[in-house]
């Protein structure tokens, strides 16, 4: 729903918890053996090899049915999708880009690629291990997910997936690694012109401009009437008219059409509550700058309202 809004930092935020939720599932059984060893009430030194080497899969499912009420298959399904949100958002909005770093990206790629190559129901959980680690905090939440190949071998690794992917009916996914190549300004690098090679120029071109329409642009990413449709760098409330005032603030508060005092109020409670930087003070240092962000942006829209409406 975020996403067909164009709301690309709020849905970000959103996968990035679920995203965090299922590492700390995941990592539950790949790094700590209490995680497994408490749950089938085995001796920890006696069994703790075994099971990483050979029941990490059957674990993981019995842990999951147990926790989440959902089997391993359908929660790789959902991971899968999340971090495909989580791409698409980084794609099209500058604002959640910046704060994540290009081999981070090429991670995500390469686990999504690595889910999608297998059929659906064979799925397995343990190659994501050789792609990234978690960091846990001190209450076993998943503080960050850390890239353990270098971007170089990152790169190689996509492109050897892209010609994998080329012939089947995941090639969206290709179009989806040229679309970040292309907004991080990589059209010239050895990846994006691999990559290329591997995808039918006139179905990319297609999918670009779709692309391209939902975040806001032309198909000419550098012409000069670009705008990023979550970035706040083209509104300036100092040089803004009342109109582009009333346009900007009502949609950021979902205020359209007649406006009551009454509806002013509750969309501003119901924003801060949602996006107040004590919400995610449990995530990461970005998310929390986006949220102060957000919140900023929210209270500059209720003090706009508030005078023009003698609240």
């Amino acid at each position: 729903m975020l996403l067909n809004q164009h709301k690309y930092p709020e849905a970000y935020m959103l996968y990035d918890e679920l995203y965090k939720q299922i590492w700390g599932t995941f990592s539950m059984v790949r790094y700590s053996s209490s995680g497994y060893t408490d749950y089938f009430n085995l001796n920890k030194d006696k069994f703790e090899q075994t099971i990483q080497i050979r029941c990490l899969e059957p674990v993981l499912n019995a842990l999951c049915l147990k926790t989440l009420n959902i089997n391993i298959t359908s929660i790789l399904d959902e991971f899968a999708a999340i971090i495909h949100g989580r791409l698409r958002c980084i794609n099209s909005s500058f604002q959640v880009r910046r704060f994540i770093s290009p081999n981070s990206v090429f991670t995500e790629f390469a686990i999504l690629y690595s889910l999608m190559l297998q059929p659906s129901h064979q799925r397995k959980v343990g190659p994501i291990f050789t792609y990234a680690g978690t960091v846990l905090d001190g209450t076993k939440r998943v503080k960050r997910v850390l890239s353990l190949y270098s971007i170089t071998m990152n790169e190689k690794l996509l492109s050897e997936y892209s010609l994998s992917n080329k012939t089947n009916r995941l090639n969206r996914l290709n179009h989806l690694l040229l679309d970040y190549l292309l907004v991080s300004g990589e059209r010239k690098s050895e990846l994006f012109k691999k990559v290329s090679k591997n995808v039918d120029p006139f179905s990319y071109t297609f999918h670009y401009s779709d692309y391209a329409r939902a975040s806001g642009r032309s198909n000419k990413y550098q012409r000069n009437n670009y705008r990023d449709t979550t970035s706040e760098h083209t509104f300036s409330p100092s040089s803004a008219s009342e109109d582009q005032k009333r346009n900007y603030y009502g949609n950021l508060m979902g205020l359209t059409g007649t406006i009551t005092k009454q509806q002013i109020r509750l969309k501003y409670l119901g924003l801060v509550s949602q996006y107040h930087p004590d919400k995610v003070q449990h995530l990461g240092p970005a998310l929390r700058e986006l949220a102060e962000t957000k919140t900023k942006e929210i209270n500059a829209a209720y003090d706009w309202f508030k005078a023009k409406y003698h609240i």
